[in-house]
């Protein structure tokens, strides 16, 4: 996959994740088998917010042609969907959240995947 396409994707699913937190926070705890609570809203919003300038950072990245810049991004990204998909799987074994979990751990894995791939090639 041609790393452009990946950091488009990778926009769209932050961007995606944004809105998604922002407007229905209730449905991803219910997705993930939470209780619903104002806190956990509260939560969710706030975690929302912090995919917006991922979104546009990696969809910037993804007309630039930094070699560097691009291999800096995606061993972040690497550490990153490696890391929240680890803490997916503990928080599952640990029985804090529902088998929903996994649309989300396999969903980082792929990515993860993908980064690797691309780094490989940059």
């Amino acid at each position: 996959m041609p790393n452009a396409l990946l950091f488009r994707l990778s926009a769209t699913l932050f961007f995606a994740l944004c809105a998604g937190l922002l407007l229905a926070p209730g449905l991803f705890g219910a997705i993930f088998g939470l209780a619903p609570s104002t806190g956990a809203d509260v939560m969710a919003r706030r975690a929302g917010l912090l995919f917006a300038p991922l979104g546009l950072l990696y969809l910037q990245l993804a007309d630039m042609d930094h070699p560097k810049v691009q291999r800096a991004l995606l061993s972040a990204g690497v550490v990153f969907l490696i890391t929240i998909a680890m803490l997916g799987l503990t928080e599952w074994a640990l029985g804090r959240v529902g088998p929903g979990i996994l649309v989300a751990v396999i969903t980082e894995v792929l990515f993860a995947i993908f980064y690797l791939k691309a780094l490989r090639h940059a």
